[in-house]
């Protein structure tokens, strides 16, 4: 296998690996019995933007994405602690 398939399969790992984070992350959201339903709406916003930001991180690494903005998701972090009153 050379280096370059060799890096491609890592990041697919990675990606899988993030994918699969976010899917028991929301599961686990959809579970809890809750009345604040909106607040968990949020943190599945939230969740879903750091599993995008971090799949755009992997593809950068991989020389597949040019777009990657490091500070993209302190943005986020920001406007989720405003939302949720952090």
């Amino acid at each position: 296998m050379t280096n370059y398939d060799n890096k491609e399969a890592k990041a697919l790992d990675k990606i899988s690996a993030t994918l699969t984070n976010l899917d028991r992350t929301l599961s686990d959201l959809d579970a809890l019995e809750n009345d604040d339903k909106q607040k968990h709406e949020i943190k599945k916003w939230f969740e879903e933007k750091k599993a995008i930001h971090e799949i755009k991180k992997i593809a950068h690494e991989a020389g597949k994405y040019e777009n990657y903005d490091e500070k993209e998701l302190d943005q986020d972090i920001q406007l989720y602690d405003e939302l949720t009153g952090v």
